[in-house]
This record gives C-alpha cells, structure tokens and sequence, in this order.
C-alpha cells in the first residue's frame, strides 16, 4: 500500500459519502437559494472538485448559518483539498451540535489520517466505531494496522469492513495484501479475486494478482496477470517492469530484457529497471554492462539497496573487491539482507 493509493482511498470515502441533495423550488428564497448552493456543492464534490465544492458551501453558509450539512460535507471538501484547519473547524463544529454524529467522527478522524496524525486517527477510528458499525472506519483501521506492520490485526480489521459491507472491492484488496504479507498466498489470491469481480476496473489488482504468483514462483500465472495489467493500462509501467522481474526469475532472459528496455523507452529515468537490466547482464556474466547499469540506477536513485548489491556483485567479478565489499556495507545499510552473507563470505 502506497501513499498514492491512501489520498485516492481518501477521495473515494468522501465523494460516496456526499449526503443527499435537497429539493427545491422555482420560488427562490434565501433558504432555498442555500440549498441550491448546498445542491451544488454535492454535485461538485462527486466530481471530485473539493475547492469549488467549498466555496459552494461557503455560499450556503453564509445564507444559513445553521446548516449543519453544509459545515459536514465543507469538512470533506477542505479536507480533499487539504486545507486541514478550515477541514476541522468546520467538523468540530457539526460535533458541538451533535456529539453521537457517527459520520461527523469518522470525518474528524479522516483530517487526522490527511495530517499523518497516526494516534488522533486511531482515537478518533475507535470514538467512531464506540457508537456504531462503520465500515470505512474499519477500513482506515486496517491501514493503520498495515501500516504499522501489524498484519493479522489489518486482516481483522478490513474484515470488520467487508462484513458491513460485502461489495467493499479496496477492503478485499488490502485484505489480500495483508495476507500476502503473511505468506497466505492462496488466500490473498482469493481476496484478490474476489475484489476484481466486484470492481473490474482496478487495473492494479491485475498487478498484485502477477505478484502473489510470482512470489510463489509460478511464473506463466504471474506473466498472464502482468500482461492483463497492461493490456488495460498500456502506460503501466509497474506492470510492465514487474513482468521484466518474472520473467528473468523464470530464466526468459532476453525477454525480460526487452521489456526493462520498453520500461526505459517511456521512462528514461526509471532506476528500477536499470537495476533490472543490471540483473540480466549479471545472469548472462557481462559484468561490465552489469556494473554500467547498476552505476545508472544509482545516479537516478541514490537509495536503491538493490543496484548497489548488484554493483557489488559486478566489482567483484571485474576483480575491484574494495569497491565490491563498500557496495554491499551500503546495500546492507539500505536494508537488503542478503548483502551481509556476501560481506560476511567476502569481506573482512
């Protein structure tokens, strides 16, 4: 689970739970015209435009002055553009007025988790599931859990989500990708599954599908799924590489070349797969265009573990151990463990 997909998770929850327009009549007085604003507001806030949906409001407001709807859903607007003071005036407001507004809580908790507030989020998770079943607070709960590497926990939790609401296509998703993290992989293929029936459009479940399989090193399952990605979404990149990835760990070498190739084609500045491309020339003993493009990834990535082990690898067989074994210490400094076997072995 990436940043990206939290903000767009975030936009999701708020446009779907908009509260509903208002009727009003051809007669226009300043209540009425209100909530035409309000209206409005609504309409803009489902499009996904959250400034335009709060200056909408605002004109509400400043009709109605009581308008609770219009404070709760100017609360999701702010909060969309993050614009995180306005965001919690105007929601601790709607809770001055009422305290037990279970969409209100979960509303204030979502201003805590756009701050990256991790114990008000929590706190405020909790008050809102305290009075009642919410199922995008236990979604949210699940991602902290996630986040906080506590898998079991994230599993339970967008379970809570799923049962309140069975359709939940994202809660089945990071569901899956919990358990993946544990190793359930026929469960996580499952839940992967099972979000792509509800939401045929989450290009990026094809992606995760590939991944699960490649992990468990069915290959063929894991190329199939990568190509599917991309076949709905030619830019995807990610998809692409990682069918790179599977492909070189199946031995399809010159393949796998090809497609780090088309990586770079539309992305001359991805590290990833000039790391990647360091791996095949590895695994066909070029280590000059091993070391040539390991040098590239870190250029672009100074934090990439991998093509600093990969480099190191390279050095070694080009017979530069002093370089080799500093590769590997920063490599091991990056987090990639298998670096240390090579210091310990290789270096004193």
């Amino acid at each position: 689970m990436r940043l990206y997909l939290l903000v767009f998770f975030l936009g999701a929850f708020f446009i779907s739970t908009a509260q509903d327009t208002v009727k009003v009549n051809t007669n226009i007085t300043p209540d009425e015209q209100a909530q035409q604003h309000y209206n409005d507001g609504i309409i803009a806030l489902n499009k996904g435009e959250g400034q335009v949906a709060a200056d909408l409001f605002s004109k509400s407001i400043a009709l109605k002055p009581d308008f609770d709807k219009a404070y709760y859903n100017r609360c999701v607007a702010f909060t969309m553009v993050r614009n995180y003071p306005s965001a919690m005036s105007d929601i601790n407001k709607v809770l001055s007025n009422g305290p037990n507004n279970i969409d209100a809580r979960f509303a204030k908790a979502m201003v805590f988790f756009g701050q990256g507030q991790k114990d008000s989020t929590n706190r405020w998770l909790d008050n809102t599931l305290g009075i009642g079943k919410h199922a995008e607070a236990y979604y949210y709960k699940g991602i902290m859990s996630y986040q906080a590497g506590d898998y079991n926990e994230a599993i339970k939790d967008y379970s809570g989500a799923i049962e309140i609401k069975p359709d939940y296509a994202y809660a089945y998703n990071d569901r899956a990708s919990s358990k993946r993290a544990i190793n359930d992989l026929t469960g996580a293929i499952a839940d992967y599954e099972k979000a792509l029936s509800l939401n045929p459009s989450f290009v990026f479940i094809y992606n995760n599908l590939g991944s699960v399989y490649r992990v468990s090193k069915n290959y063929d399952k894991a190329i199939e799924y990568y190509t599917k990605a991309m076949n709905a979404k030619p830019e995807y990149l990610l998809a692409l590489n990682n069918r790179g990835a599977a492909k070189l760990e199946s031995g399809k070498l010159e393949d796998a070349k090809k497609d780090f190739e088309d990586v770079l084609k539309k992305d001359p500045k991805n590290s990833s797969a000039f790391n990647n491309l360091a791996s095949v020339a590895l695994k066909q003993k070029d280590y000059k265009k091993a070391k040539d493009m390991a040098n590239k990834a870190i250029e672009l990535n100074a934090n990439n573990g991998g093509a600093y082990f990969n480099r190191g690898i390279a050095r070694q067989m080009l017979h530069e151990e002093e370089g080799s074994c500093a590769d590997w210490k920063k490599a091991s400094d990056l987090g990639v463990t298998a670096a240390k076997t090579f210091m310990n072995s290789d270096c004193n």
